[in-house]
């Protein structure tokens, strides 16, 4: 039996990390990997929020981090379980300390990527100064977690699948913030303007479109209830990507029985990976040129395309999210370690 210390479980973030490994704990115990927070372990698994501080520059943030893992005894990892494929903050730690993997939720497909330059290392926001160019000596160490962000919001639920052909008062949910409305830091740097950026060319057009739309007046957030019964009462449901790609309304649409449109995810190296473009979700372009085009696809053909994505996206959620997938996942991470027997 391997045992694996969760480090600062309770930590806000690492918490959410660690959600889905807790969740399958059942499962991987019978594939022998036990998740501790005692004294005897073989394996300590670090938590993002315990090595990187969003609230300082990136050098604090690294030098923090380095200490904070100079005081971790015995072999440790590094689970980084945000949102987004960008690796700042952890990359740069893992780097320069000892840990044997860097789990990642997400990556981009085309490693590639990660060593030309973009906006906070956030690939859909555009051309920018971050950029990892000795990303190829550190990647056979760089990994999937096995989890992502909606396995976060799923893990531990009971979810229910209601009646998809019940009638629908509104067109389409743009039931999702924007403006920002306050100013939003990562290390010093601005990221609510890239935000609101990245979504404005939705908003453009929708603004155009006659259809009737459930949207926030000036990013205004309601009450969660009036939140869910617009978006219940939706056909389509738009999720443009924030600070990562995945949000829960992705989950939403399927309980709910709306089509989702998002921009195109088939960059996107995850597990479990629920996105098949024109079988799960509708994509559109990153800058949304095409999004008033798929809207009226949708619309136009609404309740055959409802029906296929709809029970398309709830068979690969109850398939594709499944505590075992978590478990056959580590036990190949493991798998790979030189000197570890599973």
């Amino acid at each position: 039996m391997i045992k694996i210390r969760l480090l600062e479980g309770d930590k806000h973030r690492n918490e959410c990390a660690f959600r889905p490994y807790i969740w399958a704990q059942n499962s991987l115990k019978e594939i022998g990997i036990e998740f501790t927070v005692g004294d005897s372990y073989d394996y300590t698994l670090v938590g993002q929020a315990s090595v990187i501080d969003k609230k300082v520059s990136l050098q604090e943030s690294i030098d923090k981090g380095l200490e904070f893992l100079s005081k971790v005894d015995g072999e440790y990892m590094i689970l980084d379980g945000q949102d987004s494929t960008s690796l700042i903050g952890t990359y740069e730690v893992f780097k320069q300390s000892e840990a044997l993997l860097l789990l990642k939720n997400s990556l981009l497909k085309d490693r590639s990527l990660y060593k030309k330059g973009w906006v906070l290392g956030r690939y859909y926001w555009g051309t920018g100064d971050y950029k990892l160019d000795d990303f190829d000596e550190y990647s056979d160490r760089i990994v999937l977690s096995g989890t992502n962000w909606l396995g976060t919001h799923f893990a531990g639920v009971d979810i229910q699948w209601y009646d998809y052909k019940n009638p629908k008062t509104y067109d389409i949910s743009a039931m999702f913030q924007y403006p920002q409305g306050v100013d939003v830091f990562e290390h010093n740097q601005l990221q609510s303007y890239h935000y609101d950026k990245h979504r404005t060319p939705m908003m453009n057009v929708l603004d155009k479109l006659n259809y009737k739309i459930a949207k926030l007046e000036n990013g205004v957030r309601v009450p969660i209830e009036e939140y869910y019964q617009k978006i219940s009462d939706a056909k389509i449901l738009l999720a443009p990507f924030g600070y990562g790609e995945m949000a829960p309304r992705d989950l939403d649409t399927a309980q709910f029985g709306a089509v989702l449109i998002k921009p195109d995810m088939s960059y996107i190296d995850t597990k479990p990976n629920i996105f098949e473009d024109n079988k799960t979700y509708i994509a559109c372009k990153h800058d949304y040129s095409d999004l008033e085009e798929k809207i009226d696809f949708v619309m136009s053909n609404y309740d055959e395309v409802q029906e296929k994505v709809v029970l398309n996206m709830r068979k690969k959620i109850e398939s594709h999210m499944h505590p075992n997938n978590i478990a056959l996942h580590l036990y190949d991470v493991f798998k790979e370690l030189k000197g570890v027997m599973v």
